[in-house]
C-alpha cells in the first residue's frame, strides 16, 4: 500500500489564510538554546544560574518549479514573501503556523505544528522562460517560535516555591516593571529587593545586573 503524500501546509493566522507548498523541503533543522549567567555572591565564586530558554528557530529551504506549467513561479513564492509584510491591524508581520505530518504517538509531534514568524527570506531564481519569466526557484526561510509572555510564564512555573530564577537587568528597567513581568504584579518588587540587597535603587538599576527573582505563591 502506497503512503499517501501529505504537503507542508502554512498558516497565516492573523488573516486566518492557508495555503501549501509545491514541494515538500527535503530537510529542515531546528535550533534550540538556554540562557544562563552568573550569579555574583560576595566573598564566592559567581554561581551559574539558568535565566530561560531561547526562542526555537526553524530553518528550511523551499523548491517550486511551474516550468511544465510555463506560468511565473512568483505567484507562489510571493505567498512566502507575503509573511513578511507588515500587518496594518497587528502592526507587524503575521504569525504563522507550519503544519507537516501527523502527531507522533501520545498525540505530540516534535517539530510540527511550528508557530512562529518569518525572519529571514532569500530567494534564488534560477530558471527562466525565453521571455525572462522566472519559472524555477529556492527559497531559504527561517522562522523564529512565537511564545505569548504568559505562555512562556506558564512554561517556566515562575511560580513554584521550590526555584529562584535568574534576570539579566536591561535599559530602562525598574524592580516594578521586572517584578510585572515574572509575577504579573508590579507591586510585588519588595520580593525581588529582599532577595538582592546589593540593589541600590528600585528605580534605577543598572543594566546587565543579575538579579535573583525569587518564587512566590
Amino acid at each position: 500500500m502506497s503512503e499517501t503524500l501529505e504537503k507542508l501546509k502554512i498558516r497565516n493566522e492573523d488573516a486566518e489564510s492557508e495555503f501549501f507548498v509545491l514541494f515538500n523541503p527535503t530537510e529542515y533543522s531546528i535550533e534550540d538554546a538556554s540562557r544562563w549567567s552568573d550569579q555574583e555572591k560576595m566573598g564566592q565564586k559567581p554561581e551559574l544560574h539558568y535565566t530561560g530558554g531561547e526562542r526555537k528557530k526553524l530553518t528550511m529551504e523551499l523548491f517550486f518549479d511551474t516550468y511544465e506549467a510555463r506560468t511565473d513561479v512568483r505567484v507562489h513564492t510571493s505567498q512566502i514573501a507575503g509573511l513578511l509584510v507588515i500587518d496594518k491591524d497587528e502592526h507587524r508581520p503575521p504569525k504563522v503556523t507550519l503544519s507537516w505530518g501527523t502527531a507522533a504517538p501520545g498525540g505530540t509531534h516534535a517539530d510540527f505544528p511550528f508557530t512562529g514568524v518569518l525572519v529571514s527570506l532569500k530567494q534564488q531564481f534560477v530558471l527562466f522562460l525565453g521571455d525572462g519569466t522566472p519559472v524555477r526557484a529556492k527559497v531559504a526561510v527561517s522562522f523564529l517560535e512565537f511564545t505569548l509572555p504568559v505562555e512562556e510564564l506558564k512554561k517556566n512555573d515562575l511560580s513554584s516555591p521550590d526555584h529562584t530564577k535568574s534576570y539579566v537587568v536591561k535599559v530602562g528597567d525598574t524592580l516594578s516593571s521586572i517584578s510585572g513581568r515574572f509575577y504579573d504584579d508590579p507591586r510585588s518588587w519588595r520580593e525581588i529587593a529582599r532577595h538582592n540587597l546589593n540593589i541600590p535603587s528600585p528605580r534605577k538599576l543598572k543594566a546587565g545586573t543579575v538579579l535573583a527573582i525569587p518564587s512566590i505563591r
